[in-house]
């Protein structure tokens, strides 16, 4: 076998010699190199990444395939757990949707050489802090983002991403919002994980966003749950064992929605303590260095009541209607102003503390011919960098109010001609605050005109609260405002 082998080079050695072919007459291929470029690329979701930087050398025409894919949880760096083709151009224009850290990798054929270049390419949120607004065109939801810009950005800079619900989470269909609820931190140390967004949908869908990103990664049916949908969001409560927020459910009865489980189940002593049409919350701080808190509290016309753990507490006003009610940014106190039954234009305000103990008199029963500028509808919001007051809307005005004294009748901020009022809120970012002065600044007021021109009806104003100037404005951006929310910075 041996010497059968030793015939055979000899043969194919003995033929090269006799064709007259020298190992100089092979042609040499031609190689692809590529230039020095680094191996890492970031870009944020939703913006267009236009990349040139590589240079590949190669005397013959090239063809390129450049490609995506998840990482494989085992194998080497190289290894895709799937392929997703971008572009077959020497350079890459392509719009990522998907958050998240992937293997990128060209491959560039010559005809005579194939290499491949890998990278890793980071697909960033981009949408660290901003605003978030929940909007409902009637069709769909949308959850329109206005990217916080820094504070040298000019006056005409603005960065609005009109759909990020749809934009990362394509395939997921949400459809008559009606509440939308961030965890803040400020009644337990949690992973920050808590976006909700509640739908009267066909299921009654509450979608569970990662505030991070957007990304979606859980949804809960109250239909499944209670045979009903989530009306509105209260504040956050905490046990040994759970971290919930409380709902209003379209039935009347209270419902908890499980933070950690991501389940939703009804509060039985609670909606037998009293039928409730809204949620509510009182949040305040005593301190400029201390922890906010976020307390739950539902009502209907007449009641109050604050389910908390393993009890309900419930306050009555007998003989008199819940017009509104706050508590004061620095104080655990709850302000309610009171409308007298059988007397339209008469009025009391009472106090009580956030625990709603016994409600105390603030004003005896007052007049206001032709009623207070404030009712059920009004959105009451407090600042700690303004404590004594609390500002709130009616019509398309904004009021301040020092609750000790009677209701205001002038506003301090009026909304231009046709733009309706639909939801308010402050730079609040939960326990994470900067130093006294610095947070709680700014007044967000989302507002719907159906009257003006073009496809989108809504828009944000920005105040400021030190002297209710306009900061900036963001006319037309957006489609019918549910909810105005600030989506703070974390690392």
């Amino acid at each position: 076998m041996k010497l059968y082998k030793l015939f055979a080079l000899a043969a194919v050695f003995g033929m090269t010699a006799c064709y007259g072919i020298k190992d100089e007459d092979f042609p040499e291929l031609s190689a692809i190199t590529f230039g020095e470029v680094s191996d890492v690329i970031d870009v944020n979701i939703g913006e267009e990444l236009v990349y040139t930087d590589l240079k590949v050398n190669s005397s013959l025409p090239v063809t390129y395939e450049w490609s995506y894919g998840q990482r494989k949880q085992t194998g080497t760096q190289q290894d895709m757990a799937s392929i997703t083709v971008i572009s077959d151009k020497a350079d890459i224009r392509y719009t990522f949707n998907r958050v998240g850290t992937y293997i990128l990798r060209l491959k560039a054929d010559n005809g005579e050489d194939i290499q491949f270049k890998y990278f890793t390419l980071n697909v960033n949120s981009g949408m660290d802090e901003g605003v978030l607004v929940l909007c409902d065109d009637d069709v769909k939801g949308t959850l329109t983002f206005i990217k916080q810009l820094p504070e040298n950005a000019g006056a005409d800079e603005q960065e609005i991403f009109p759909d990020v619900f749809s934009l990362i989470n394509p395939g997921q269909e949400l459809k008559k919002p009606t509440d939308m609820f961030i965890s803040a931190y400020t009644s337990k140390e949690v992973q920050y994980r808590s976006l909700l967004i509640s739908t009267a949908d066909e299921n009654g869908t509450i979608f569970k966003l990662e505030p991070k990103t957007f990304e979606y990664y859980n949804k809960t049916s109250m239909q499944e749950n209670g045979g009903t949908h989530c009306t509105g969001f209260a504040g956050e409560s905490a046990s040994s064992a759970a971290y919930y927020t409380l709902m209003a459910g379209a039935d009347g009865k209270t419902y908890r929605y499980d933070l950690y489980g991501d389940f939703v189940s009804e509060r039985p002593d609670a909606s037998a303590t009293a039928k409730v049409d809204r949620a509510g919350r009182i949040l305040y701080r005593t301190s400029a260095t201390g922890k906010p808190k976020m307390e739950n509290v539902l009502y209907n016309e007449h009641t109050l009541i604050q389910p908390e753990n393993a009890k309900v507490t419930k306050l009555d006003f007998s003989g008199y209607k819940v017009v509104n009610f706050s508590a004061k940014a620095n104080k655990n106190i709850v302000y309610v102003l009171l409308q007298k039954e059988g007397a339209e234009n008469t009025y009391c305000i009472k106090s009580t503390t956030g625990a709603l103990k016994a409600a105390k008199p603030v004003l005896p029963d007052f007049v206001v011919e032709g009623g207070v500028k404030m009712d059920r509808n009004s959105i009451m919001v407090t600042s700690f960098n303004a404590p004594d007051f609390i500002y709130y809307s009616y019509d398309n005005a904004i009021y301040r109010w020092t609750p000790t004294t009677l209701p205001p009748t002038a506003p301090k901020i009026t909304l231009p001609e046709g733009e309706q009022i639909m939801s308010m809120c402050t730079n609040f970012m939960g326990s994470f605050q900067g130093a006294a002065g610095t947070f709680e600044t700014l007044l967000y007021v989302a507002t719907w005109n159906p009257d003006r021109a073009g496809e989108n009806k809504g828009s944000v104003y920005i105040y400021q609260f030190s002297d209710d100037s306009l900061v900036k404005k963001y006319e037309g951006i957006c489609a019918k405002p549910v909810k105005i929310m600030y989506k703070y910075r974390i690392s």
